[in-house]
């Protein structure tokens, strides 16, 4: 086994390191370029951007991540705050505390961007969103920005694969007051959901099937009468990715419907025509966005279990596992579809959406650059002490060297 050589480095001997962190301060005043694959700009809206594109090793790495796990811990507290824990790492100043109408609150977001592109698209999602409106950022190859009002339930998934390559290529699809069945595994062959299609083929009112999997015996016989017009059952598997492994629980709470499960004993080939486990929408949709479902239902309680589950978690790709079921279980929804090369609109715009709403909900204080919400200066003033005082009970660091000689 390797021997990995370190060595003791004191903590007081790092003044180029805390003179380049005092200068992010500059950010909450002015815009910077920076080189890394690429020319990019910011200001402190994308203050992590900004340190992640500077290089550091040995001991000031280990100061650098400390700073940016203080900022993470920040964000986890309100989300947005991260950006002012460098400030409240030098500056220990209340603020007053301002209750503002609306309109001074919207006045007060515009005034954190220069770019009239971010302004314009934040005052059209303004005009629009309701008090209850999700906002949902997503990444496009269109050049041009676009918005998007979505007043349905929307999931990220695909048609059976070989169902899909039989009908042609069809973009969308659309069904009027299906019943919603969903199997926990699979069918294994065309005789398990026979009474199905007999039901289907006789009262002709449409089904979304859903299940892990579907044979191609079934999906050939689905395929084939779905052309013939005999039959309207769409196939749509899920749980073949991270993102729709709960697919079947967040369809429960929207459509009302059972999952038939093996585990509560069920069979599917009786448990198909049961209408105890039926579940119905009025319309729904599919096209390359996705399973659109239409039907006015509360998901309130079962949206609060999830946003429950999701702060006992420290991961940052599972928490946005868990944000990505919330987002497609909001029925009032404004979809922002932005460049994904665009780093710095999307950056900013997410910014004013959550500098907004710390607005809303706590009131602003007046700082030397601006006004920011009263929560967010409470987050990040209260890691940014956390982290000074972690570094001044710091005597120094173990780093890691290669082929040099450590002193002993």
């Amino acid at each position: 086994m390797a021997l990995v050589k370190t060595k003791f480095q004191k903590a007081d001997n790092h003044s180029n390191w805390f003179n380049w962190c005092e200068s992010l301060l500059e950010l909450y005043e002015t815009e910077k370029q920076f080189v890394h694959k690429g020319l990019h700009k910011t200001s402190h809206l994308g203050l992590r951007r900004w340190i992640l594109g500077h290089k550091f090793t040995g001991s000031e790495l280990i100061l650098r991540n400390m700073l940016l796990d203080a900022m993470l811990s920040a964000d986890a507290l309100y989300p947005g705050s991260e950006s002012y824990v460098p400030w409240f790492l030098y500056n220990d100043i209340d603020g007053i505390h301002q209750r503002k109408s609306s309109e001074e609150y919207l006045l007060a977001t515009l005034s954190l961007t220069n770019s009239e592109i971010v302004k314009d698209i934040f005052k059209s999602v303004h005009s629009i969103a309701g008090p209850l409106t999700k906002i949902i950022l997503k990444p496009s190859y269109e050049l041009d920005a676009t918005i998007k009002y979505r007043n349905c339930f929307r999931f990220p998934l695909a048609l059976d694969a070989q169902f899909h390559r039989i009908i042609g290529n069809v973009e969308h699809i659309e069904l009027t007051n299906p019943i919603v069945l969903m199997i926990e595994g699979a069918p294994e062959t065309i005789g398990e959901i026979n009474n199905l299609l007999q039901w289907n083929n006789s009262k002709k009112r449409p089904v979304l099937l859903v299940a892990r999997s579907f044979p191609e015996e079934i999906s050939a016989t689905l395929a084939t009468n779905w052309l013939r017009n005999s039959l309207n059952v769409l196939p749509i598997p899920y749980g073949d990715s991270i993102e729709s492994i709960n697919l079947a629980a967040d369809l429960c709470a929207i459509t009302k419907g059972e999952l038939i499960s093996a585990h509560f004993g069920d069979i599917i080939s009786a448990s198909v025509l049961n209408e105890d486990k039926w579940g119905t929408v009025d319309r729904l949709e599919w096209s390359q966005y996705g399973l659109s479902l239409y039907k006015r239902a509360n998901v309130s309680t079962h949206i609060a279990n999830i946003v429950e589950k999701m702060k006992s978690i420290e991961e940052e790709e599972l928490q946005n596992v868990y944000k990505e079921r919330v987002l497609s279980l909001s029925n009032d929804a404004i979809e922002v579809w932005l460049n994904k090369k665009d780093q710095q609109t999307i950056e900013e715009l997410d910014s004013l959406i959550k500098h907004y709403n710390g607005y809303v909900v706590s009131g602003l204080i007046e700082l030397e650059f601006g006004s920011i919400p009263k929560c967010f200066a409470n987050a990040a003033k209260e890691t940014a002490q956390s982290l000074r005082q972690e570094i001044l009970n710091i005597g120094g660091f173990l780093v890691g060297v290669k082929d040099e000689v450590v002193a002993g």
